[in-house]
């Protein structure tokens, strides 16, 4: 299915120390992807990043931004810990992955290492270790014995913005899609066809948040996020039938089990 979001591709970077077309790891040009320090930690082996995604990297898979990542981390030198057999791969851990061209402003990902280390030390390495596109907003320290991410992953946040579409049309699609019952939708993937689903009660809320001469409106969404119900908002906006007026997307939180 193709790609809903109607935004506009910036230009790609380049740079010949990347095997990865289109992602510019810039050394020197994104001071500002680390967060300001904040009071000591505990060393840990296990660790949780928070990191905000952008422009270019809005269009990568998760495939693709895990390769960004182990190429990140290991310009810091971070003691990653690798899993056994043929093809060893560090243990790292994504929350979920995101809609082809939507960006974010906190996404997380657990990184397992080697040998312990304090959040603090772990920001000072990745400085300038980043892609342009990529700002590390958080790192605490992680009980090794946690569940894993997507098993404490409960819910999702969107924000979307939209075009050519008054505020008052927008509420009234939005009430009327909150007052339906059942929100029929197919199934994604080759084993699922023929197959649908409801995508009523994903919705958790959904609301305009704009006033009505602002140019782009935006629209909120809180959506289910767990294993075998996840809502999508590229989904929403197809069953508003306003995916013409989709200008930009971006998740603005994953909410756990243990988030207040």
């Amino acid at each position: 299915m193709p790609c809903l979001w109607h935004i506009e591709k910036l230009p790609r970077f380049s740079n010949s120390d990347v095997e990865m077309p289109g992602v510019a790891m810039n050394i020197e040009n994104n001071p500002s992807s680390i967060p300001d320090e904040k009071p000591m930690q505990t060393p840990s082996l296990r660790h949780r990043i928070t990191f905000a995604t952008e422009r270019t990297l809005a269009y990568v898979s998760v495939l693709e931004l895990t390769a960004i990542w182990e190429r990140s981390l290991r310009r810091g030198a971070i003691p990653l810990r690798y899993s056994q057999g043929f093809n060893p791969r560090p243990k790292m851990n994504f929350a979920a992955p995101l809609p082809v061209g939507c960006g974010s402003e906190a996404e997380l990902l657990d990184i397992w290492l080697e040998e312990s280390l304090y959040p603090e030390a772990i920001l000072s390495a990745m400085k300038k270790k980043t892609p342009v596109d990529l700002h590390i907003v958080d790192i605490s320290a992680i009980n090794i014995d946690a569940p894993t991410l997507s098993e404490q992953l409960r819910s999702a946040e969107y924000s979307v913005w939209l075009q050519d579409i008054t505020v008052e049309t927008l509420k009234t699609k939005i009430e009327a899609l909150l007052a339906m019952d059942v929100i029929q939708r197919p199934r994604r993937g080759k084993k699922y066809r023929g197959k649908i689903y409801d995508l009523r009660k994903l919705i958790m809320d959904l609301r305009v948040t704009s006033e009505g001469n602002d140019p782009l409106h935006e629209v909120w969404m809180h959506l289910m996020a767990e294993y075998g119900a996840t809502g999508r908002p590229d989904e929403v906006i197809q069953a508003l039938g306003i995916a013409h007026c989709l200008r930009r997307c971006s998740r603005s939180r994953l909410i756990l089990t243990d988030t207040v």
